[in-house]
């Protein structure tokens, strides 16, 4: 049975794409196990501490069938790796078996191959958030004099550009991709130190097959044990889950610049796929939509890591049965989010008319921070900010020009007969860097 929109198949694919799905599925976990089971042969034959023709054997036979998965899928054990590894034995020449899986702890081969799989996920994640971000930065470029109003607190404010907007997306993102490329290290560990982290089993050839296993499988070497020390892990999704929180910024932000009354960006949709089964005009912004959702159930799987207590003593299999339900889950459901994006942005337009009609709406309304700086010159900040006020009230009520306005005062007239009302009226006359730096970004 299938619980939660990442396991049943009704819902799944909205949030999994492919290549997490073979990352992180049954066949991908297996081979990963085995790749480390088998350079851990071929580094110990190297250290001439088990044969090479036993090496060469595990090395032959750490393959995976369907058969493979069905077997170790049907084990009914608490350790899967002990099912995987009888397994794997039947296979291998009696002469060799006594050898597989030699001088090493479940949990040091566990902690070696998610690794290999966190690594094929950053790989992925990477290469996707640098094309979002190129896509951004294009697209800030593009609209960096495209006007349009800025919003805080849900309400209009000040004239701004959508190429600043975009631009700030774009920031974010960099910083994402800084902070993967900064926890990667950690993150991509080699774990063989034994069953409590003392090398016993090893000896003093313990470190060395650590650092020899780091170096073909092009991990970190630690010396120490991390069996119960998660806090780099924990890092990674809390990194990731930040990034999931940028990418539905951007979503949150599209979201309400396609809804209907503001229609400043239109996604192209088939609203046979994205509609209402009682409102036929329905198109649903689904990729949005879903990109908030998964970041949200991404943040509520790292909050499950942060607030379980800590691992007790040496190792704490507690603690690592949570970790190994939240560590994939939030790479996978960030990385969907980020392919859906990157697949959003190239069916998205921006509506520039819309854009600058929303950014009139107000008439000069969002514009009096523009025309008090303009007047207090002339008469004083305190009494051109309580003429604005009256000024505001009257547009409200009977849409009175600025213009109009000021020439029923001759005092203000006179004050202001060298200021162009028109022109600060208008929402291109104010604002302000946007342009420059929509083009220029954050600089490094």
């Amino acid at each position: 049975m299938s619980f939660g929109l990442l396991d049943s198949t009704l819902t799944r694919r909205g949030y999994v794409y492919t290549d997490f799905d073979e990352i992180w599925g049954e066949r991908r976990t297996l081979e990963a196990w085995f790749e480390v089971e088998a350079t851990l042969a071929e580094v110990q034959a190297t250290l001439g501490i088990i044969p090479k023709e036993a090496a060469r054997a595990i090395r032959a036979n750490a393959r995976v069938s369907d058969q493979f998965v069905d077997a170790v899928s049907q084990g009914g054990v608490g350790n899967p790796l002990i099912v995987g590894l009888d397994n794997i034995r039947k296979t291998i020449p009696p002469e060799h078996r006594g050898w597989v899986h030699y001088g090493a702890t479940s949990q040091d081969i566990l902690d070696t191959a998610r690794a290999l799989q966190i690594r094929e996920s950053l790989d992925l994640m990477e290469s996707h958030l640098i094309a979002l971000r190129d896509t951004c930065e294009r697209l800030a470029h593009e609209h960096a004099e495209t006007v349009m109003v800025a919003r805080t607190n849900g309400q209009q404010a000040l004239p701004t550009t959508l190429g600043l907007r975009i631009s700030r997306w774009k920031a974010s993102l960099d910083r994402d991709l800084r902070r993967l490329q900064l926890c990667r290290d950690e993150a991509l560990s080699v774990q063989f130190s034994g069953a409590a982290g003392t090398y016993a089993s090893n000896g003093e050839d313990g470190p060395r097959i650590a650092e020899g296993l780091a170096d073909q499988l092009d991990l970190t070497f630690r010396l120490l044990p991390w069996h119960a020390d998660r806090d780099s892990i924990t890092m990674l999704c809390c990194v990731v889950t930040i990034l999931g929180q940028n990418l539905a910024k951007i979503a949150e932000d599209l979201f309400d610049m396609q809804r209907n009354e503001i229609g400043e960006a239109f996604e192209a949709m088939d609203a046979h796929l994205s509609g209402s089964s009682a409102m036929p005009q329905k198109r649903n912004p689904f990729a949005m939509m879903k990109t908030s959702v998964a970041a949200r159930l991404a943040a509520g799987a790292t909050a499950t890591l942060l607030t379980q207590p800590p691992g007790a003593h040496e190792r704490d299999h507690r603690q690592l049965e949570v970790e190994r339900d939240v560590l994939p889950r939030t790479l996978v459901l960030v990385g969907g989010a980020l392919e859906k994006l990157n697949g959003l942005f190239t069916r998205l337009t921006f509506n520039a008319a819309h854009l600058r009609r929303n950014a009139e709406l107000d008439g000069p309304l969002i514009l009096t921070e523009n025309i008090l700086m303009q007047m207090a010159p002339h008469i004083g900040h305190d009494r051109a900010h309580h003429v604005l006020q009256d000024f505001a009230a009257e547009y409200r009520e009977k849409g009175t020009t600025l213009a109009a306005f000021v020439s029923r005062s001759p005092e203000l007239s006179d004050a202001l007969a060298s200021v162009d009302l028109d022109r600060l009226s208008q929402p291109d006359s104010y604002t302000g860097l946007s342009a420059h730096l929509a083009r220029q970004g954050e600089q490094d």
